[in-house]
């Protein structure tokens, strides 16, 4: 476990080395167009406002929206990956019970003024090929992530900075394709989900949790090569 550790802090202070190579399994780099890779799928959000329980947000915080991504793997272990997400404003996943996004109470009207869009960056580190090594066969691996972004509330026309972290994981169909499952937890400022009534206020500070499914395509090469130890 120490040498794990002790690689993986060298393979951000060793140029063109990752963690596996430090560790003793050489992988060679790929040109900068190798292991690029898009993400198209759908997401559920549950809105967690300040002075609520989770155990509130069915129905008031739930959403449905569509998600996309653009990602490369500079190491096997590390990636970054820039996302999108539309959430309440396309009529196929209509929910007017969302009544804390538009302000309180007020159900339907963030769906109708078109619901919410956030862009985030998330820093991508592979847990199984920085523990295990790395394997272009695998058909299962596992992620955790940071994420920083800003999301903007159109139905209160708010935006905020957005912070948070999440977990990831890709099921191996092919070469080129993966189905993907993602979720992360995100703080946002006060007065995201609208005002109170009773004092014409921000709620605080907020958080959701998103739950992302859908499809990963690779993008031209997408495995590094392994060249011996």
């Amino acid at each position: 476990m120490k040498q794990i550790i002790i690689a993986f802090i060298l393979a951000f202070l060793v140029p063109g080395k990752s963690a596996a190579q430090l560790s003793g399994h050489a992988v060679a780099a790929n040109p900068f167009w190798s292991n690029w890779y898009v993400q198209l799928g759908f997401d559920m959000s549950l809105q967690n406002p300040y002075g609520y329980s989770f155990s509130d947000v069915f129905p008031n915080g739930k959403t449905f929206g569509v998600n996309a991504a653009l990602g490369r793997w500079f190491t096997p272990e590390i990636g970054l990956r820039g996302k999108i997400n539309w959430e309440n404003g396309i009529g196929l996943f209509e929910n007017g019970h969302a009544s804390w996004l538009a302000p309180f109470g007020r159900n339907g009207e963030n769906m109708d003024k078109g619901g919410y869009m956030a862009v985030v960056g998330d820093i991508q580190f592979d847990i199984h090929n920085l523990f295990w090594c790395y394997d272009a066969d695998r058909l299962w691996n596992f992620q955790v992530y940071p994420r920083a972004g800003v999301v903007y509330n159109f139905g209160v026309s708010k935006g905020s900075p957005l912070l948070g972290i999440g977990i990831g994981n890709t099921f191996r169909l092919n070469d080129r394709y993966r189905i993907y499952f993602d979720m992360a937890y995100q703080m946002v400022s006060s007065g995201f989900v609208g005002v109170v009534k009773q004092t014409g206020t921000g709620s605080n500070s907020n958080g959701y949790l998103d739950i992302n499914v859908g499809v990963q395509i690779n993008l031209g090469k997408s495995t590094f090569r392994n060249v011996g130890k």
